[in-house]
């Protein structure tokens, strides 16, 4: 077929292959950069969303109408109408969450942990939470004291670094609070003894005490 012959002058039943031969691969990779532009264009003009919490929870599994349930119930709790993120995608049999939680808490996209207090009590041993004792209100402390969990932290030598198997073999401190009694507990199916801790670097600190309560 002659590519310079306009399509009303292609006989009906000879279309479609003329259309395939000289106008398919075209179509395809116009349609294909549409889709990109579309994407890139919908990427620059959506705006990140802003959290008001970011959540991890391990070794247990939520509904996607639970998490939004839960976040609608820490978000009136809290009167903040932010979102509230839960990634119930953390477990104790995948080391790598280790490294996203360093990750994540650089980069301030995780506020709060909740695990079963075996799990809780070995990521505290990485100093991965603030110390509730030195770091909560004296109303918090005085209300919730008996809550308070206890974990050993990182070992630090007489030089300042971190000692030899240092994980877990520091001194000892408030690194969490159990979560019975808070609005965290319906939703921890089957978590053995939940324990809730605040991030290091987290800024949220006053909503923690909120939802601890």
């Amino acid at each position: 077929m002659d590519p310079k012959r306009s399509w009303k002058d292609v006989p009906q039943e000879e279309r479609w292959q003329y259309f395939k031969d000289y106008y398919l691969v075209k179509t395809l990779i116009a349609v294909c950069v549409l889709i990109v532009a579309v994407i890139l264009i919908r990427d620059i003009v959506t705006p990140e969303p802003v959290y008001a919490l970011q959540i991890g929870v391990y070794d247990t599994s939520l509904s996607e109408e639970e998490k939004t349930e839960l976040a609608h119930a820490i978000q009136k709790q809290l009167h903040v109408y932010d979102e509230v993120g839960i990634d119930d995608a953390y477990t104790s049999l995948n080391d790598s969450d280790l490294m996203r939680i360093v990750s994540l808490s650089e980069s301030g996209d995780l506020d709060l942990i909740i695990a079963p207090r075996e799990v809780f009590t070995f990521l505290a041993g990485y100093g991965y939470f603030k110390d509730l004792e030195a770091s909560c209100s004296d109303t918090f402390l005085h209300e919730n004291g008996d809550r308070l969990v206890i974990c050993k932290g990182l070992a630090v030598s007489e030089d300042g670094l971190l000692a030899e198997n240092a994980e877990g073999n520091g001194e000892p401190y408030a690194a969490g609070i159990t979560a019975e009694g808070t609005l965290f507990e319906p939703y921890m199916h089957g978590m053995k003894d939940p324990v809730i801790g605040v991030i290091y670097e987290s800024e949220h600190l006053p909503y923690f005490e909120a939802l601890a309560q």
